[in-house]
């Protein structure tokens, strides 16, 4: 998976659990510039990521999980 590819699946992943527009999110945001993105939905992509994963993230990288790049480097080295 390339770069741009896992960035635009850690788009469409993330506008489906904060329920909007993947048109809305760029791959600049960040838990502080995506209202919706609060410390709920932030549990619920962590258990999302794990099930589409199959595997459990430590507390450590799922505290990393801030930022759309972060999400898409996660998506890639999975994928690999």
């Amino acid at each position: 998976m390339d770069n741009k590819t896992s960035v635009l699946n850690a788009i469409q992943l993330l506008s489906n659990i904060l329920e909007c527009d993947p048109q809305s999110l760029s791959a600049e945001d960040t838990i502080e510039t995506v209202a919706q993105w609060d410390s709920l939905n932030h549990m619920r992509l962590v258990l999302h990521l794990e099930e589409h994963l199959n595997t459990r993230l430590e507390t450590e990288d799922a505290m990393t999980l801030f930022t759309i790049p972060a999400i898409a480097a996660l998506l890639k080295k999975h994928s690999a």
